[in-house]
């Protein structure tokens, strides 16, 4: 009896090896669910799966179902335009495919998820030279997977007293991980809280809520993109227990 297909639309984020031929491709699909499939033969090369599997990519891909994994049968490279070429580029896209990976679930509907994930791959994509560009769409990215999935922080208002106030810039301000963003000088800052540089704040705000066309548009230097990288990974963290190991190697590898 023939096993029972389907098609999927969907971002490859991971690829991890299975014996000595295969892979298994970790995806996310047009409604936002997690999807693994086994792609048999993957690694072998001049195989028919190796080209088409690239990380990052968008793929039209058939699907049989199997008893604990599926099985990738067939597919076709959507835009191969938008997948990043560049080290810096890919190094840009890597934590937001682990982030993607940690908060999507296989038949959890998130189509939002899809949707930033593979618009903030093609904007990096297209950031040839532009590290900076590529940094602060990594950086919007973060902020804005980690605010769809339940996490979005409150830096005004105050997450104590709702006091809408902001310090000036040049001062710093206490950020609760925990508690959930800003405390203001009048209430009691709480123990995990750190002080956290106004315009950094700021910055974090304005990517939360602008379209990555206009992130593109920003004057954002390196420094205060890994300013607010280095939250985002506090953030991350504290609210999935996660580290993400992507990140970590964009803070470490010299790149920027």
């Amino acid at each position: 009896m023939a096993a029972k297909t389907y098609k999927i639309r969907a971002v490859v984020i991971r690829k991890t090896r299975l014996g000595e031929k295969d892979l298994i491709v970790t995806m996310i699909d047009e409604s936002g669910a997690l999807v693994k499939g086994v792609a048999k033969g993957a690694r072998k090369p001049g195989g028919s799966l190796a080209a088409r599997l690239e990380l990052f990519s968008t793929v039209d891909a058939l699907m049989a179902c199997g008893r604990s994994l599926d099985v990738v049968c067939e597919v076709r490279l959507v835009d191969v335009k938008s997948i990043p070429r560049e080290l810096e580029l890919s190094s840009c896209v890597a934590p937001i495919a682990e982030l993607l990976g940690f908060v999507a679930q296989p038949d959890l509907m998130q189509p939002r998820l899809y949707e930033m994930g593979r618009a903030a791959i093609a904007r990096i994509a297209d950031c040839q030279g532009q590290s900076a560009q590529a940094l602060a769409i990594c950086a919007a990215s973060l902020w804005k997977v980690m605010a769809q999935s339940g996490f979005r922080p409150s830096f005004t208002p105050c997450v104590v007293c709702g006091t809408r106030n902001l310090p000036g810039s040049g001062e710093t301000t206490a950020v609760s991980v925990l508690d959930g963003g800003a405390v203001c000088a009048n209430c009691p800052r709480p123990a995990d809280a750190i002080m956290v540089d106004v315009e950094t704040v700021r910055w974090c705000e304005a990517l939360i809520r602008s379209k990555f066309d206009e992130v593109l548009e920003y004057e954002m230097d390196t420094a205060a993109s890994f300013e607010v990288l280095q939250l985002a990974r506090m953030w991350i963290r504290a609210h999935t227990g996660r580290d993400l190991k992507s990140l970590d190697f964009l803070f470490t590898s010299g790149l920027f």
